[in-house]
């Protein structure tokens, strides 16, 4: 056996090097012929005739028929009565003896019809394998009517195209043993086989072991001629069909050819009717060919094995535009099975589509197929339904691609505008995909293209144990096209991307319905793992590294993947539900219900409900609900009670029974029976700043005194313990004699005037120190989401406020001072002072009282200090003033 290197450098153009295996191809073939016919010779048992053979000056076949003369004639004239002959005559070839000549001759009549009704050899009517015959009639008077089952020999057989009729077989001894070649003057549209009879169709073919030479170099060279027409097998109108074991060679269209007599039927009929059902393609190879290696249109359960489709010539269209694929499934084609087959140099290795007029392919499955150095590995599109201004596919369904294999796809000058990636699928709805691996060369320019790309109105796509490496020089692993043409209702699932594109999955605009899970990529100075322009793709169990940044999500970038639902959600918890789209219950119990748009229920039991918009009910029991008519409520830690009304704003916290109808409050109580507004004991009034309640205010620390601001006489700080008076509206430490307004305090257990949180006139106020109000216009959003106008009253601003100038709290200036006024404080004293005296002021240091009048000393905390200059005593305050 001689084998030739076939495939050079890859890096040559593509279709040079089709051509240049092609030629190489047709050498081996050759030799290797030549060399079977040599081995054959050596072999067989009549090399030679008699005739060849010499024998002392004598052929041996001269000799014989001397013999042979010689013994007939002692027979026939032993006695000159010719018996002897007959008795002679009545011996069969298996060695029997017949009653009679004429029971000998009845016998090996029926051997001979029973096994012409069997198996007749082509050869016996004519046919000549020698490359050169036309054995065209021998074919035709071999196949009669049908029902007959025809043996070819080894060798070329040269025919006009057979047309085999139904309950046929037509059996060769193999590939590149016995081949069927097309005559010189077989016109262009002829095919090398296929069935007799188109119109009514025809049933039960079988072709297997041989190769059909479509012979394109014929009359200077020929090509397809349009329609079915033009390839080296096709069944059209054919219920059950076999092709095993058979090669197609440089045909003008297909290799393989299982589909209906026309290529134009609307999907509006039953465009099935007359295609092809029941067929079976198995190890059969295609090259050369002019389109495509396999293909189906308009037939049903289609099984294609164990094939190879390689190295197309892309002859039947344009150069530079040849849509050449390996194996194809077209329009109209249902139910298709591809099982472990194998393609290379094509431009598509699989495709499943239709053309825009027609129906497309519906229940494709593509199972452990391997696709090498094709342009795009698998494509699933439906041509003419893409575009948002396209009409939308009614017949796009079903395709199912199961452990395969995508290797180094490449450009091809067969279709110079076509960029490489090893999956694409457009228009398509329904598709699944378990167990991909695309393997890229790192080291090819993918120009910036992605791997795997969903695109053009797809829909309803799985993509599940995804793996992908080696796309270095590609702008992503997976795809998702957004726009006016975006694909979408996406789930990727259990993906690996290994040291590959620029980023791991990227999604365009306007894609709103994805999931992503449990994946892992690992990138090599990547840019991304993940990339979304909005943040509506839900992310669970992504782990990324290797990548400057592991997700982009709407702006935001992350050195994790974080995980990222929407929708409603019910999670550990028995009952309940999330009505709305983005209802959350979590860890409740009691049927818990989340009507409410961005609504919660979270760690609450016995009915509880947050049916407003952006409501949430937090660790509560015993029905408590924020109803439906308002909107950013909450309620916390509570049992039996209601949020009501349409306001906003509005808490219950910490309460059993209480309703709270009150915008912008929270509230707290407690009550027996049923909730009521009246079981309210404390309301924080958010909007007024105002606290009601109930009960005393009582502190529970060591803080002492009742304190007040008051901003120092000369804007300097006075340290604590000082007696301090007023002087007109501010302090000064206080002397002899006079007035004591308080003390310094650092212990104040309620402090007012502290206008912490801005300008303390940035609202205009009456003649009596209250604030004026104004009516205006505020936007908010009702529970439906809709932004509504309400009139509310709300004070009015001091126009000499500036909100661009940065307001420091008096707590923080040097100037503003805390004044115990009444109550316990720490006091400065001089070594006049002890426990049980009164005190006055001196230089804001207390001394002892002469005539008793002053403040009381309760007890020394601090000894007087000559080094310090004062003690410290804890006195009791009282007005003075």
């Amino acid at each position: 056996m001689i084998r030739l290197i076939k495939d050079y450098d890859h890096t040559r153009n593509s279709r040079h090097q089709a051509q240049l295996r092609s030629d190489i191809q047709n050498i081996e073939n050759t030799l290797n012929e030549h060399e079977y016919n040599l081995k054959r010779h050596e072999s067989t048992k009549a090399a030679h005739t008699s005739e060849q053979i010499d024998h002392d000056g004598f052929t041996v076949g001269n000799r014989l028929k001397n013999l042979s003369a010689r013994f007939a004639n002692l027979v026939t004239n032993h006695d000159g009565s010719d018996v002897k002959e007959v008795v002679d005559a009545r011996v069969t070839t298996e060695g029997e003896i017949a009653q009679t000549l004429k029971d000998r001759l009845d016998l090996e009549f029926n051997s001979l019809a029973q096994k012409i009704k069997r198996t007749v050899y082509v050869d016996d009517f004519g046919a000549v394998p020698d490359g050169k015959t036309d054995s065209t009639e021998a074919f035709k008077k071999a196949l009669g009517n049908g029902r007959v089952r025809i043996e070819l020999s080894a060798g070329t057989y040269i025919v006009k195209g057979i047309k085999l009729p139904s309950w046929t077989y037509l059996i060769g001894k193999g590939k590149g043993i016995t081949t069927i070649k097309l005559h010189e003057d077989t016109p262009a549209s002829e095919w090398v086989i296929t069935n007799a009879d188109y119109e009514q169709g025809n049933r039960n073919i079988f072709v297997q072991g041989m190769s059909l030479d479509w012979n394109p170099n014929r009359q200077g060279g020929v090509r397809a001629t349009g329609g079915q027409h033009s390839s080296c097998l096709t069944f059209a109108n054919v219920k059950y069909g076999w092709v095993k074991d058979v090669e197609a060679i440089n045909p003008g269209l297909h290799g393989f050819d299982i589909t209906a007599p026309t290529y134009d039927h609307l999907p509006t009929t039953d465009y099935t009717k007359t295609g092809s059902r029941y067929i079976w393609l198995d190890n059969c190879v295609a090259y050369g060919y002019g389109d495509d290696g396999i293909t189906t249109h308009y037939s049903e359960y289609i099984f294609i094995s164990n094939s190879h489709c390689v190295y197309p010539s892309g002859k039947a269209h344009k150069q530079g535009e040849s849509n050449s694929n390996g194996i194809e499934i077209d329009d109209g084609s249902k139910h298709a099975w591809i099982l472990n087959c194998y393609t290379e140099g094509n431009v598509r290795g699989v495709e499943v589509k239709a053309h825009a007029k027609w129906p497309a392919a519906q229940n494709v499955h593509v199972i452990g197929h391997v696709s090498y150095r094709d342009v795009r590995s698998y494509d699933i599109r439906h041509i003419g339904h893409h575009l948002a201004s396209d009409p939308e596919s009614m017949t796009a369904y079903g395709v199912i691609l199961t452990d395969c294999t995508a290797i180094e796809p490449v450009f091809n000058s067969l279709y110079k505008d076509l960029s490489p990636r090893a999956l694409v699928i457009s228009a398509y709805k329904n598709v699944v995909v378990n167990g991909f691996t695309a393997i890229g060369d790192p080291s090819y320019d993918y120009k910036n293209y992605p791997a795997i790309a969903l695109q053009y109105r797809s829909r309803n796509i799985s993509l599940n144990g995804i793996q992908v490496r080696g796309f270095k020089k590609a702008e992503a692993d997976i795809r998702l096209f957004g726009g006016n043409q975006r694909t979408d209702n996406v789930n990727i699932s259990n993906f690996t991307l290994y040291k590959s594109a620029k980023s791991g999955i990227v999604i365009g605009g306007k894609v709103y319905n994805v999931n992503i899970n449990n994946g892992i990529m690992t990138g090599d100075k990547g840019a991304y793992g993940i990339t979304s322009p909005n943040s509506q793709a839900n992310i669970v169990g992504v782990y990324a590294e290797g990548y400057d940044y592991a997700a982009m999500i709407k702006g935001q970038k992350y050195k994790y993947v974080p995980n990222n639902l929407k929708g409603g959600t019910r999670v550990a918890t028995t009952s309940g539900y999330a009505t709305s789209e983005t209802g959350f219950i979590a860890a409740s119990s009691g049927d818990p219900v989340a009507s409410g748009e961005a609504s919660s229920v979270i760690g609450s039991t016995g009915g509880c409900k947050a049916q407003g918009t952006r409501n949430v009910v937090l660790g509560s029991s015993d029905r408590s609900t924020a109803t439906k008519d308002g909107s950013r409520s909450v309620i916390g830690s509570s049992n039996n009670v209601r949020i009501e009304g349409d306001g906003v704003s509005r808490t219950i916290l910490s309460s059993q029974a209480v309703i709270n109808n009150k915008s912008y409050t929270v509230a707290l109580g407690y009550g027996t029976g049923s909730p009521s507004a009246s079981n309210k004991k404390v309301e924080l009034n958010a909007k007024a700043g105002n606290v009601l309640g109930t009960g005393r205010i009582e502190s529970v620390s060591d803080l002492k005194d009742l304190a007040e601001y008051f901003e120092s006489k000369d804007g300097s700080k006075i340290e604590s313990g000082y007696l301090v008076t007023l002087d007109g509206d501010k302090i000064r430490k206080a002397e002899k004699g006079e007035k004591v307004l308080g003390v310094i305090s650092e212990t104040a257990g309620v402090i007012m005037g502290g206008a912490a949180f801005y300008w303390n006139d940035r609202y205009l106020r009456n003649e009596f120190g209250g604030i004026i109000y104004e009516e205006i216009d505020v936007e908010s959003e009702d529970k439906d989401g809709n932004v509504v106008i309400q009139k509310e009253l709300v004070p009015k601003e001091n126009p000499h406020y500036d909100p661009d100038i940065e307001y420091i709290p008096r707590e923080e200036r040097d100037e503003w001072h805390v004044v115990g006024l009444v109550g316990q404080v720490y006091v400065r004293i001089d070594d006049t002072v002890q426990a049980g005296d009164s005190i006055v002021p001196s230089g804001g240091i207390g001394t002892k009282s002469e005539d008793g009048t002053g403040f009381y000393v309760m007890r020394i905390k601090q000894p007087y200090s000559h080094q310090k200059g004062y003690g410290v005593a804890l006195v009791f305050m009282y007005p003075q003033l």
